[in-house]
């Protein structure tokens, strides 16, 4: 044929035309490729589940269907973000995907749902009652309960206190990830002539508080200003806050009001435990 193409060519006129594909604005390949990463980090933290609340990266992997190594670059970057901690070679639900679950409309504000347990210890103890989180490297006021007759609160809802100087934030350091303490050391500001700047007095300190299962502070964080609090813990032994009393011109009777706080504790767990937090 005249027009056939010598051997071995292809005549532009019937050269295959070339494949356009969409440029990465487009939400071509890079889309796709960022919905895989995103479906696997998704894939990841969703293999935690009430019987699987701690787990090792193998188990991660094998449970997400992932590469040991992917799963170890995307726990890396969970765990920077807040989404994950890890404690002891064990990963864990981080902080910050909690903080996110409050705030769907299926989910009850922590407030809300300590609120009535929370009332009753005012009504046994006529003291400030304080509830706070572990938000950073602080933690934060989320609810108060007060009365007439317990005086002027200290502290308003929203307010920070740093971990060292407050007895929810001494609770967090010695039940929450190891970092925190470490972190904690190497900021340890005074508020008051009391407040404790040793490292090795703190680390004295939250021990006595793991033995004992609650912590105090003596105008550390303010003057004439006393705390008691205890931990809130969810039934896999993750602590979510802290619940506790202030006091003015003494410390409270630990006798008597450590009980109280501790069955308003419970009471917390377990409607967090059973409706509305990941175990």
């Amino acid at each position: 044929m005249a027009n056939a193409a010598p051997a071995g060519r292809t005549s532009h006129s019937q050269a295959t035309p070339a494949v356009r594909r969409p440029p990465a604005s487009s939400g071509g390949a890079s889309s796709r490729q960022a919905a895989s990463v995103t479906s696997r980090a998704l894939a990841l933290l969703g293999t935690f589940d009430a019987e699987h609340s701690a787990q090792s990266l193998s188990s991660m992997a094998r449970r997400a269907g992932l590469p040991v190594a992917t799963a170890h670059r995307l726990a890396g970057e969970l765990v920077a973000w807040g989404g994950l901690e890890k404690l002891n070679g064990e990963y864990r639900v981080g902080q910050r995907i909690w903080r996110l679950g409050l705030l769907a409309p299926a989910q009850q504000n922590i407030a809300e749902v300590a609120a009535p347990f929370m009332q009753d210890v005012l009504f046994v103890t006529h003291n400030v009652v304080n509830l706070f989180i572990l938000d950073g490297n602080e933690v934060l006021l989320v609810e108060r309960m007060s009365g007439t007759s317990a005086g002027q609160p200290f502290r308003r809802v929203g307010a920070r206190l740093p971990l060292h100087a407050s007895a929810a934030g001494k609770l967090m350091l010695a039940y929450g990830p190891k970092d925190l303490f470490s972190d904690a050391v190497q900021r340890l500001e005074p508020k008051t002539p009391r407040t404790i700047t040793s490292p090795g007095v703190l680390a004295t300190e939250i021990e006595r508080i793991r033995a004992q299962g609650y912590a105090t502070t003596e105008e550390e964080a303010g003057t004439d200003n006393y705390g008691l609090a205890v931990p809130v813990f969810l039934p896999n032994k993750q602590i979510v806050a802290a619940l506790g009393i202030v006091t003015r011109g003494r410390p409270a009777p630990v006798g008597s009001v450590v009980p109280v706080l501790n069955i308003a504790s419970r009471g917390i767990a377990r409607r967090l435990g059973a409706e509305h937090l990941p175990q």
